[in-house]
Formats: structure tokens, sequence, C-alpha cells
């Protein structure tokens, strides 16, 4: 994920996409620098494992988290325990966490400097499975944003949302002010093993574009349909254009290869259909459409619980598959 200009948006409580390896730590690792840099108290609550890596990354550095912490610039938590402390009989308690926290927030400022924070708790409920008390505590947090000033980033693994109802991805988004997508995201999948079908959830902004296009070549041509990469992935590439600038939404990008056809499309969250406008030639947009048509063998919408997929489909080649 990239944290670049950060420092620039002053309070606030965004959403950051990582993967359990250098790129997220490192991205975890510049904004506890950042912080310190304009002399800020940085709170952390994550894991021992990504605490000790983060701290790892700093030592490296040149910064001391132990000089820091004595100084009263540095407060790294558990995520897992201030979770125990928050929770009653399994359920969040408002008022134990807007406590437990405004604690927190309230000792980091008590040298009257900034403080930013940075937060796995959310994560951590997601990953089980609590998609309704991550969405509260995401509340809670912009409860305590209200009450006390400081800037707060969250986190979510990359890929915690590939199985989510995407109403769920849409209102995780809304409750953020700035969405930070990885910066590498369509290098993350891997390897995309021959099946029936695939799917990728993407966040509503500019750099998902191209992130779900690349998904769609990179399963192609796994599954041995090289020939059809730039036709399916220019399809999606409309689709997905449309449901951030219609529909403002997060997206899901499917693959899907059935009786002996492939469908692309791309769910969103809203009903509104895409349309054929009526255009002239020197229109620059307005094509998506047109776009699509002239690309599948046919296109359609179809209505889904809380939203809606625009699908195109496309034949398969003839004769034998081949990995391009």
């Amino acid at each position: 994920m990239s944290l670049d200009g950060m420092t620039a948006w002053g309070r606030g409580h965004a959403v950051g996409f990582y993967a359990l390896d250098g790129e997220g730590i490192d991205a975890v690792a510049r904004f506890v620098a950042d912080g310190w840099d304009l002399d800020e108290c940085v709170v952390v609550v994550a894991t021992a494992q990504h605490r000790a890596a983060v701290a790892e990354l700093l030592t490296g550095r040149g910064y001391d988290p132990v000089a820091r912490t004595d100084d009263g610039r540095y407060i790294a938590l558990d995520a897992a325990d201030t979770l125990q402390q928050v929770m009653v009989d399994g359920r969040l308690d408002p008022d134990l966490f807007l406590a437990r926290a405004g604690e927190v927030i309230g000792q980091a400022s008590s040298a009257g400097v900034p403080v930013r924070a940075f937060g796995e708790m959310v994560s951590q409920l997601w990953q089980n499975g609590l998609v309704e008390p991550a969405i509260e505590l995401e509340l809670m947090w912009n409860q305590l944003l209200r009450q006390h000033d400081f800037t707060l980033l969250c986190a979510y693994p990359t890929g915690a949302f590939e199985h989510a109802q995407l109403v769920d991805v849409r209102r995780v988004c809304e409750l953020h002010t700035d969405l930070l997508p990885p910066s590498a995201v369509w290098e993350e999948g891997g390897v995309v093993e021959a099946g029936h079908a695939c799917s990728r959830v993407y966040l509503p902004t500019p750099e998902s574009v191209p992130a779900a296009r690349h998904f769609v070549v990179d399963v192609l041509r796994a599954w041995g349909h090289a020939g059809l990469a730039p036709d399916a992935a220019l399809i999606v590439s409309e689709l997905a254009t449309n449901a951030l600038r219609h529909a403002g939404s997060p997206f899901r990008a499917v693959v899907d290869r059935r009786r002996g056809g492939l469908r692309v499309g791309v769910e969103d969250t809203t009903d509104t259909p895409l349309q054929r406008r009526d255009i002239t030639i020197d229109d620059v947009n307005g094509r998506g459409a047109h776009i699509v048509e002239a690309l599948s063998e046919r296109w359609g919408s179809s209505p889904l619980p809380g939203g809606k997929v625009v699908w195109a489909e496309l034949p398969l080649e003839s004769g034998p598959a081949h990995v391009g």
C-alpha cells in the first residue's frame, strides 16, 4: 500500500490494505517514522509479529523505538489483548472501547503534540468472520475522532474482501476519509490455478481499473486462453470504469468459464444498468457499452442481492488451448 502524502492529509480516518510481506510492513514503518519526523506521538495497535517487524525496520533506519517509548512518543499495544479489554461476552462494548481508546489517545497527546495511530483490531475481527463487529468498531473509531484530534490508519490484509458481500465492503469504504490500495495490487495474487471461475474485489479507487485488467489477463493466461486476454481485459476495464464513475462502488471482477464460452463481468452495489448512449464521432466518453457490445457475442446486466453484475460473453478459441 502507498502512504505517500499521508502527513499532508491532517486529521482523518484512512484505511490501508497490506500483504503480510515486506511492502506492507514497510508502509507501516514509514507511517510511524513520518510521525516521529514531525515530532508526533505514534500509537500502534498490532499483532506481536507485526510490531516486532516494524520495530526492526525502524531500528535499521536509524530510529530507536525504545527511546521513543521512553520519551512518550511511541505507544505499542497488542491488537488481540486490546480487543479482549473492550469486549463483553463476545460483543464489543462501546463504553469500554471509548474509555480504553480515549485513555490511550489522551496519554499520547498529554505532551501537547499531534497524535497518529495505526490499528489492526478491525482486521482481527474481519479475519475471524466478525463483519458486523468490525464495522461497529470502525464506527466507534469515528466517534472517537470526533472527541479527540488525531490521525487514524486502519488496515485490512490484502484479499480480506475476496469472499465478502460487496455491500459490506462499501460500508467499510464509506467509513473512511481516504482509501489506500496496495501499490502493486495486480502482482499480489500469485499464480492463478486452472478452474471454473475466479473473482477479486477492488476498492473504488482509480488504481483498481488497471488492477482488474491485469487480474483478468493473469487468469486467462493461467487457463490457457491468452488469445482472449486483450478483449476480455478491455471489457472488464470498461465495466470497472463504469462502476467507479457512475456507482462510486467497490466492485468484484469475475472470470467464468462455462459451456464452451467465457463470461467476464463486474459486480457493483447499485442497480443502475450500463446503458448504450447515443454518441458522436467527437465524443471522448460514453463509449463503454459500445465497446463491450463490439467485443462480445452478447452482454447484459443481471440483478444481485445488494447490486448487479454487468457481464459479457466471448467464445473460447477453437482448437487446443495454449499458454501464451
